[in-house]
């Protein structure tokens, strides 16, 4: 039993005078840690990965990240945070007993071992270097009365030496010469307290940010069933240049709130725009979340995250050309469409079915006097969600009737999509003089007018087999006095002067199969006289 125990000490003394030999030196990866192949990651790095997302039609998306992470003390390390605009960050804890207190950001975590910061015995540096195995460290040590630093990820602690790897590489430090440790492409901390004094193991993180790098272009098809009823399908181009969506819940937004700070990055904080996003297109107890238990921008909060890791993502109007842009607002509410699990990488594009509905439409004729009368579908808006602004393509019994741009339907609304000239109702407009008064005005010495009266006469006749709906706008180059018809008279009030005045009338008929309907109308104007 003495002979083995002499064996023993005597290769544990071998294996550690090799090892002072060899300390800065490059030793086998293989011979340092074989399972460091596997690449396991520290419990306290946070991983929170991109759950939903809800994307505007002005190249800005609304990102909301979640993960589980085991806490040290209360704290947690993790990546730079994107690229979030000024104003619209927050990292908060889903547990409603927690709360996010201290968020940190900078160059790394250090460590310092002096007895102050952090004692500075083998024992407490040992536990403090085991806590941050597998994260990328820089040591600062002192060999042979020099001060040295060794880089690269901690694979091992050991009694008297830890381990660092790098480039496949493996380097060992001397545990009792370690003056300094600091966290390497890790630099944001988070500290998460609970109700009582001790902080808890575990938790799942959140994370809410706005950023650019994201877009999606809405357009529709309509097929007409029959005479009253249509199939309505919306569909959009979702364009993503900012980060990788994988099974993430993708909600497509009409209308954009105010960001006023889009061309600023954020400190790690959250604002009002948060707030007014989050309402919009995330769970209330979400909301909740961030709004009670996120980290807020006060004293406690260190540190700006001015630079992202990998780039701010390609800006989407370089990637658009020269597609369509709808930009246009979507009422004073926001209409979310949802689509669950959805895969979209960094640099792809996806069409996606956002919703089909059987709708309600009806005709109508609008004849701009003197242009060609023209025929729309009026689109009921009968369905449970508003729709965007988009292309839209009409077809019927496989042939194409129209495409155009539908513009922005409310709930209870009507959309009307123009489809061609109504060839099958024929029209005519004439005017005529029925009274001048000679030089009624002098606007200026020796300069008279005289006052005109005129009548015009817009004259229909309907070819079509069933009845129809018509609205005739007839401008006039002068001051609309009286209608037919019920006809509505209006002066331009920015055409006041005597010889500019402008006004039009405007009246909604409706002609029965065969029909003729003739309108009349008069007006005043001011020439010059001869």
């Amino acid at each position: 039993m003495k002979t083995r125990l002499l064996r023993i000490h005597f290769l544990t003394t071998c294996i550690s005078l090799a090892l002072t030999v060899l300390v800065g030196t490059i030793l086998p990866a293989a011979d340092a840690n074989p399972a460091a192949s596997s690449d396991p990651e520290n419990p306290h790095l946070w991983k929170p990965r991109v759950t939903s997302m809800a994307v505007f039609k002005n190249g800005l998306g609304f990102f909301l990240r979640e993960g589980p992470v085991t806490l040290r003390d209360g704290w947690c390390v993790a990546g730079e945070v994107p690229p979030a605009h000024f104003g619209t960050l927050a990292i908060y804890s889903h547990d409603k007993d927690e709360i996010v207190d201290v968020i940190g950001s900078g160059p790394g975590e250090i460590v310092e071992f002096d007895g102050t910061d952090a004692p500075k015995d083998p024992a407490s540096k040992r536990s403090r270097l085991e806590l941050s195995r597998f994260l990328k460290l820089q040591l600062t040590y002192t060999h042979k009365d020099t001060e040295r630093t060794a880089a690269g990820k901690l694979v091992s602690v050991g009694p008297e030496y830890v381990v660092l790897e790098s480039d496949g590489q493996s380097y060992a430090v001397p545990l009792e010469g370690i003056k300094k440790m600091q966290v390497l492409e890790r630099p944001v901390r988070v500290h998460v307290a609970g109700n009582g004094p001790q902080a808890p193991a575990k938790t799942t993180l959140g994370m809410a940010y706005l950023r650019k790098g994201v877009t999606w272009i809405p357009e529709y098809t309509l097929k007409v069933l029959d005479d009253t009823n249509a199939e309505l399908t919306l569909r959009g181009t979702l364009i993503n240049e900012a980060e990788d969506l994988i099974h993430c819940d993708v909600n497509f937004v009409v209308g954009v709130p105010h960001f006023l700070h889009t061309d600023y990055l954020a400190p790690v904080a959250v604002g009002q725009a948060i707030r007014t996003i989050g309402t919009a297109v995330a769970p209330r107890e979400v909301m909740t979340q961030m709004m009670n238990r996120a980290a807020l921008a006060t004293d406690t909060t260190v540190g700006v995250v001015d630079r992202p890791v990998g780039g701010a993502g390609r800006d989407v109007r370089d990637v658009l050309g020269n597609l369509p842009q709808m930009e246009g607002a979507g009422g004073a509410d926001f209409t979310v469409y949802a689509k669950k699990d959805l895969t979209v990488r960094r640099g792809e594009k996806a069409i996606v079915t956002l919703f089909v509905k059987k709708i309600k439409y009806s005709h109508l004729y609008r004849w701009p006097a003197p242009e060609p009368l023209q025929h729309f579908l009026v689109l009921h808006n009968q369905t449970d969600t508003a729709w965007t602004t988009g292309p839209c393509l009409a077809v019927s019994q496989g042939s194409p009737l129209s495409e155009d741009l539908l513009k922005y339907v409310p709930k209870e609304g009507q959309g009307e999509l123009p489809v061609t000239t109504a060839i099958n109702v024929a029209q005519e407009q004439k005017e005529s003089e029925v009274d001048r008064k000679l030089k009624a005005h002098e606007p200026s010495h020796q300069f008279f007018v005289d006052l005109v009266t005129l009548e015009g006469e817009l004259k229909m006749r309907n070819f079509e087999k069933t009845p129809i709906i018509v609205i005739v706008t007839a401008p006039v180059a002068g001051k609309p006095i009286s209608a037919s018809h019920d006809g509505i008279v209006s002066l331009k009030t920015t055409k006041l002067q005597l010889l500019e005045r402008a006004g039009t009338v405007q009246w909604q008929l409706k002609l029965q199969p065969g029909e003729t309907k003739a309108v009349t109308y008069r007006y005043e104007r001011y020439v010059p006289s001869r």
